[in-house]
């Protein structure tokens, strides 16, 4: 092709903000629209799987310790033992009512009585039979007694219509998702703060629940991208070795679809001090001599092992469905410069990552009686105002940057970020104002706005923070308040809905 008619080419892409662009190697298009889960976790008004004891709570121990538990998490019990766990708890209802069934193997006492539960219908050994009326307490499973040479185990609480076992996720969940290109696993894998380091220490299928510190099993991730058949994106945890790494990597290769791709990222916001990726990144800089000041030294080690996993996934993975992910602080284009110059980064990368919030200001305790006294309106329309101008300025500058080391800008979060900080999330007047905005018709068009201006200035896939949650004092992060709210009253929700078609 003729140099200037590709430029001009080029030129008419970019102009047109073209968000599925391709990456380094000009392989598979990047997705325009991308959505992060939320965590698995009993209290979660996302229902991703119809086994709810996956995400259940805990065990609650009764009686004089120490307790044993199974290498898969089922407790081993002496006499005056016993352990209770929670599932649906605390969600207002926002779950399923109807008949719900409890199997497990092993002999023991297995009690399902309280809290939503309106009557059990039968009980038999090895299951449980019982109808739920959704409220705030859940469901409340004990065991009373299990056998030591044959222990209860392989505990499921199927869903009303899921007990025969043939169905992994929800359908609701997968309906509300398709919409959307790739998923960003940060959540289900609990990657902040990942004590993760050895692959033998990994999340297993077989593990009674998924809401430990390990978070859920690749294997899980892997069968719901696959499921929707959507790319996936993988946070390797901060303190894993290159073994983790090189095993997840020929795990994602043989399990996941052919056709699809993987975003892998070495951990998230390694830049952001509240995190302990941040604390180890920085530790392990200054001991490597990386940079004069501890956090220079931590951005620079954050390249260095971003690198070092990126090439480990090139040699199991392959190139052609890889896209090696360098992430940045928006507010702070400094620090995309140094995350990517150091040691070359930018030419072992394929995406320059943000997360552009906008709205955190107004979380500032220090103005909190300002904000309530101005009320909802006001606040909208000085959200309006930052989308449009410091918000769309400082996605010129990233966008500027990444242009310059020719990587396309993407987001690995994004969306409003109101939410009290410093004190001021025990504002409840502050609190209940940040809800009621977010909750305000106005709030799609703000967000039609902010991606109206991301693919304006060409930026590529966007990937919201996040699909479902409870807007409480620490945000209103959920595009959704529960799975099944109608699209009419989910003014976010509209706003993606529509830039991801």
């Amino acid at each position: 092709m003729n140099r200037r008619v590709y430029l001009l080419l080029l030129s008419i892409v970019l102009a047109l903000g073209v968000a599925r662009s391709l990456h380094a190697d000009d392989k598979l298009p990047l997705p325009r629209m991308g959505m992060n889960l939320a965590g698995i976790v009993d209290w979660t008004r996302e229902w991703p799987l119809v086994d709810v004891f996956k995400p259940s709570r805990s065990w609650r121990e009764i009686g004089p310790g120490p307790f044993e538990y199974t290498a898969e998490g089922y407790p081993k019990l002496k006499p005056g033992q016993s352990v209770e766990t929670l599932m649906c708890r605390e969600v207002d209802g926002h779950y399923p009512g109807g008949v719900y069934v409890c199997t497990y193997e092993g002999r023991g006492q297995v009690e399902i009585r309280r809290w939503d539960i309106r009557r059990v219908i039968r009980e038999s050994p090895g299951r449980i039979e019982f109808e739920v009326a959704p409220d705030n307490g859940g469901i409340l499973l004990e065991i009373k007694a299990s056998d030591p040479a044959d222990p209860v185990r392989n505990i499921h609480v199927w869903m009303p219509g899921f007990a025969d076992g043939n169905a992994t996720f929800h359908p609701l969940f997968l309906e509300r998702l398709k919409p959307f290109g790739v998923l960003r696993f940060m959540d289900w894998q609990h990657t902040n703060n990942n004590p993760q380091r050895l692959w033998s220490e990994r999340p297993k299928l077989s593990d009674a629940c998924y809401s430990t510190k390990a978070g859920a099993p690749i294997e899980l991730l892997i069968d719901l991208a696959n499921t929707l058949d959507v790319d996936a994106w993988f946070c390797m945890p901060h303190e894993a070795d290159d073994e983790f790494v090189r095993e997840f990597a020929r795990l994602a290769k043989t399990r996941l679809n052919a056709k699809r791709g993987v975003f892998v990222e070495y951990s998230n916001e390694v830049w952001n001090g509240q995190f302990a990726q941040a604390k180890f990144a920085a530790e392990q800089g200054q001991k490597l001599g990386l940079g004069k000041t501890p956090f220079e030294a931590q951005l620079r080690f954050y390249s260095k092992r971003s690198v070092e996993i990126f090439r480990i996934w090139e040699a199991e993975f392959g190139r052609e469905r890889l896209v090696r992910v360098m992430a940045s602080q928006s507010a702070n284009p400094w620090v995309s410069e140094q995350v990517l110059t150091w040691q070359n980064a930018h030419q072992h990368c394929d995406a320059l990552a943000i997360a552009p919030y906008f709205g955190h200001s107004f979380g500032n305790p220090d103005t909190a009686a300002a904000t309530i006294a101005a009320g909802v309106d006001k606040l909208l329309d000085a959200l309006e105002q930052e989308v449009d101008t410091k918000n769309r300025d400082m996605l010129v500058k990233q966008h500027e940057l990444a242009t310059r080391f020719k990587l396309p800008l993407i987001t690995y979060e994004g969306g409003q970020h109101l939410a009290g900080f410093r004190g001021g999330e025990n504002n409840d007047e502050l609190t209940k104002l940040l809800i009621a905005a977010n909750r305000h018709p106005r709030m799609e068009t703000i967000y039609r706005k902010h991606l109206q201006n991301w693919y304006a200035i060409s930026g590529s896939t966007f990937v919201v923070f996040s699909n479902v949650g409870r807007p409480s004092k620490w945000g209103s992060w959920g595009m959704l308040e529960y799975q099944d709210q109608p699209a009419a009253e989910a003014p976010k929700y509209r706003a993606i809905i529509e830039a991801a078609r």
